[in-house]
């Protein structure tokens, strides 16, 4: 909270909001609806690569995955410390043929392909960014860090068959708690990790990786395009991936504050004015934000699953346990 206030006060002290608010009514509507569009594609995309991600034999559709993608977002988006993850991983869990190793490993591997697949984007569009002088600093850190991240996914690459080894060692199984389940589970999540590496899978889960963020670098354009800011889909790219580090960083339910700083500062540099990058974080916000939360809430409402929490935390329970 001390960081979302902290972000929020920033802005309103840079930020002229009389302007900022004329930016946003003279938004063009069709690029918004486009923009939306694109939203949902990139979603049905990350439900596709969840289920390849997940074991073949379990019985889980990716209709009912999209419905806990949804639901999952909805709560992060509406409650703190992300809370959405543990319902996802909880509702995940209680379908059959999928054990909590599986989950986990699943969204450690969404995770990896994520970062991968935002920072072979910047990688890309970086030649291409009209970065001024005074900030070529930044994009000089930003290489460092880009270049250490790409050497530790280099030596998982490399060394992944060591670490499948390690994660399926009957020895190492040995050390954990006298207690199958904890086993079982430890057992589920090396077979999860297996499932990028497998060469079935390889193309699809990357295929459908790139699917979902190329979308998200277009839902980010054509807000841009919507608020006539004249920047090239270079930008569009940085967006994405700034904003998308900056939502790793601790913060309110929503992003908020985070997000729309993230936003601005990242337009600042290619002479969009205070008010026209404030009202694209702001549009680019509720876009991601509202749409996602309300089918989240529809198919909250219309599915079996309920939501109970209690003082030992939240736990997804259907219709049966009720």
């Amino acid at each position: 909270m001390a960081i979302t206030v902290v972000c929020g006060a920033l802005l309103l002290r840079l930020i002229p909001w009389a302007s900022t608010r004329a930016a946003l009514e003279a938004a063009n509507p069709g690029f918004i609806a486009l923009a939306v569009s694109c939203l949902v594609v990139s979603l049905i995309a990350k439900t596709v690569r969840w289920r390849l991600l997940l074991p073949e034999n379990s019985q889980v559709s990716t209709r009912r995955l999209y419905r806990i993608l949804h639901i999952s977002f909805l709560l992060n988006n509406v409650l703190p410390a992300r809370l959405g993850d543990v319902a996802r991983v909880t509702m995940t869990t209680r379908q059959p043929g999928v054990r909590f190793g599986h989950v986990v490993s699943s969204m450690l591997t969404e995770r990896v392909t994520d970062t991968v697949t935002l920072l072979a984007g910047f990688v890309l569009v970086s030649p291409f960014l009209p970065v001024p002088r005074r900030y070529e600093g930044w994009l000089h850190a930003a290489w460092a860090v880009l270049v250490a991240v790409l050497v530790i996914v280099a030596l998982l690459a490399v060394f992944h068959t060591r670490i499948e080894r390690l994660a399926g060692n009957r020895h190492l199984s040995r050390l954990l708690p006298a207690n199958q389940r904890m086993r079982d589970e430890a057992r589920s999540f090396s077979e999860g990790l297996r499932q990028l590496f497998r060469r079935d899978h390889v193309v699809g889960i990357w295929g459908w990786s790139w699917t979902a963020w190329l979308t998200a670098f277009a839902i980010n354009y054509l807000l841009m395009q919507a608020l006539n800011i004249d920047a090239p889909v270079a930008v569009a790219v940085l967006l994405t991936c700034t904003t998308n580090l900056a939502m790793l960083i601790p913060s309110s339910p929503g992003y908020i504050g985070v997000f729309h700083l993230a936003a601005t500062a990242s337009l600042l540099p290619f002479g969009v004015g205070e008010s026209r990058a404030l009202s694209f974080a702001i549009l680019a916000h509720l876009v991601n934000v509202v749409p996602v939360s309300l089918i989240g809430a529809a198919l909250l409402l219309a599915s079996r699953e309920g939501l109970t929490f209690n003082l030992r935390g939240a736990r997804v329970v259907d219709s049966g346990e009720r």
